[in-house]
């Protein structure tokens, strides 16, 4: 059993209060995620490095971004190993449709808490308007990925 999934501790993470007015403890905001159902959650600032080639495009979308939460569902590894097309589209449908309800909880709770927040979308790029010169992801997913612990 993992620390972060033992009842006392997750008891604990649920209680911890946001840090001051307009900050949040980052133990708090990633065991909301994992507490929503997420597997797993990084949180990293705006001003990072890694994030310089889409910070501008973040910041143009939502200028009062000072933190991106970036967290991961599992997928059943057989339905998408498999030939099928079909099962595998299931499969990522069924993990689609967890992150945007997690992301949909998240965004809830933190509203509650007067804290602006907006979960891009987890699918395909839509911005393809911008396919000129824009970014097609509002956060590229490849992005978020570098963000995940462990």
């Amino acid at each position: 059993m993992r620390l972060e999934d033992h009842p006392t501790v997750r008891k604990v993470s649920a209680n911890v209060q946001p840090a001051g007015p307009g900050i949040l403890a980052s133990t708090w905001l990633c065991g909301l995620a994992l507490d929503r159902g997420a597997d797993d959650a990084g949180l990293v600032e705006i001003e990072r490095a890694a994030l310089e080639p889409q910070r501008g495009e973040i910041l143009r979308n939502y200028p009062w971004t000072r933190s991106l939460l970036s967290f991961v569902v599992r997928m059943a590894r057989e339905p998408v190993r498999g030939a099928p097309r079909s099962v595998a589209n299931l499969e990522f449908h069924r993990a689609g449709n967890a992150v945007d309800h997690i992301a949909a909880a998240i965004v809830a709770e933190l509203e509650k808490r007067s804290v602006r927040a907006v979960n891009p979308s987890m699918g395909f790029p839509m911005e393809m308007y911008q396919s000129g010169g824009g970014a097609l992801w509002v956060v590229s997913p490849s992005r978020s990925a570098q963000l995940r612990r462990g």
